[in-house]
């Protein structure tokens, strides 16, 4: 009896649901940021699946699109883009660059790249690389972590800085006001549908 107690207080609901996606993600729900990467433990949800269907007309209204790039028993990591920004991104030419020298083809399409993402994934048992590419970060600090192997960069704060630091510092300080504020405008009763950005 006790242990099922436990288990039900430990359940998120819909309000679980949206501060996480706020924390994790507002800059992306804010048009911010390309892309965002979350992983979910199905199991602290009563139905997560029937919990993220219920948001698909409102991130499919507002611009933003689900890619699942991995799930097991207990967790699923999706990926919640902006296909336009993205695919801007994922045009810049050292991206581009980038991919094809990892095996992407360069006339593919933006889903024929997740699908290729997905396999690389599901190969290394890891991240890939260029998982960077695909969430926004600069094509230059992705090289940088690619040729040093993750070290002696700059700085360090969504991601690890090989180049541009100023304007990386200003760009991190701009996605840590923007989660603030969308997660105290949440706590405030403010619903995620009226606070994502149609862009």
């Amino acid at each position: 009896m006790i242990i099922s107690i436990i288990c039900e207080v430990m359940l998120l609901g819909r309000e679980g649901f949206e501060q996480l996606l706020g924390f994790h993600a507002a800059p992306m729900l804010m048009g911010l940021k390309s892309a965002s990467l979350l992983s979910f433990q199905k199991s602290r949800f009563e139905d997560f699946e029937g919990l993220l269907a219920s948001y698909m007309q409102c991130f499919n209204c507002k611009g933003i699109s689900v890619f699942c790039l991995s799930e097991g028993e207990e967790y699923v990591l999706l990926l919640f883009y902006r296909q336009r920004a993205l695919m801007k991104d994922l045009a810049h030419p050292l991206a581009k660059k980038i991919l094809v020298r990892l095996g992407y083809r360069g006339d593919d399409t933006l889903m024929g790249m997740l699908e290729y993402l997905k396999l690389r994934m599901q190969l290394r048992k890891s991240f890939p690389h260029e998982v960077g590419l695909f969430l926004g970060y600069p094509p230059e600090d992705v090289e940088g972590f690619i040729r040093h192997k993750g070290q002696d960069f700059s700085y360090s704060g969504y991601w690890k800085v090989y180049a541009n630091e100023r304007e990386t510092r200003a760009l991190f300080d701009l996605y840590a006001d923007c989660t603030h504020d969308f997660c105290l405008r949440l706590e405030g009763g403010a619903s995620l549908p009226d606070l994502v950005k149609a862009v």
